[in-house]
């Protein structure tokens, strides 16, 4: 167990993260709690299952953590989340208060896991970024490629600019930063991962900027990623009738560079 009482182990099954709580789950608990769940939900797996019979919480309203970072991730990057919870006395507990409020709950691990929507392999793309002055234009080159791999005509002057905006509001010159660009469904999302914060003057350019760029609808938001790190995204709506078949570029080694 951890100097702070709470104890946590974490596995995969089938492309799934099971997180498993143990111990005290109290105020000086609740951000390592939440940190740990925004850290998985953002490793981007197929979902994330939480497993809650060991967590003895000191005050009911405590296990609202788990709505919060489900409301922290359903946008970006919108993976499946759900609790396990067989012990009778804590679903009551639970159940009191109407909690979960958005998160599916499970007597077993397997029924959550069956239950685990899997998508089509969506394509992605994560990109270590270089921190000097040509930081836009190597975040327009990366995008612009991704476009033309993956087909998405429409947003070949969209993306990229929507990349170099969001880049260039970032002010992190000796920490890591990473671009993330995924393709699912009918939608193209647009992300930089950072430690970097924006203040709501900043948000407001960024955003308004980004809406004199993109010629489709989107929404645009912040994901907390764990560990000081967040995740600044723009989801971009890819219309069904302006899509061509992909080009299957060969990919040169600065594109490829996994983060």
């Amino acid at each position: 167990m951890a100097a702070d009482g709470l104890r946590v182990d974490i596995r995969e099954q089938n492309g799934v993260l099971v997180v498993r709580f143990g111990g005290r789950l109290d105020w000086s608990t609740y951000l390592r709690v939440q940190d740990v769940l925004l850290d998985c939900a953002t490793k981007e797996l197929v979902g994330v299952v939480v497993e809650l019979d060991g967590l003895v919480a000191e005050s009911p309203a405590l296990l609202v953590v788990f709505d919060v970072v489900w409301l922290s991730a359903a946008r970006w990057p919108g993976i499946s989340l759900s609790l396990v919870v067989s012990d009778h006395q804590l679903r009551s507990t639970l159940g009191a208060r109407g909690l979960p409020r958005h998160i599916p709950m499970y007597t077993t691990t397997q029924a959550a896991l069956a239950a685990v929507v899997r998508l089509r392999h969506e394509d992605r793309v994560d990109a270590a970024l270089p921190t000097c002055r040509c930081l836009p234009h190597v975040a327009e080159r990366i995008t612009e490629r991704a476009c033309e791999r993956w087909g998405v005509q429409s947003l070949l002057d969209v993306a990229p600019q929507v990349a170099v905006e969001l880049v260039s509001h970032i002010e992190d010159d000796d920490s890591p930063l990473a671009l993330l660009l995924r393709m699912r469904g009918d939608k193209m999302s647009v992300a930089v991962r950072t430690t970097s914060r924006l203040d709501l003057r900043q948000w407001n350019i960024m955003r308004r900027n980004v809406a004199s760029i993109a010629v489709c609808n989107f929404t645009m938001g912040e994901t907390p990623a764990g560990g000081g790190r967040h995740i600044i995204w723009a989801s971009l709506d890819v219309p069904e009738d302006s899509q061509r078949p992909p080009s299957y570029l060969q990919e040169a080694a600065v594109f490829t560079h996994q983060a």
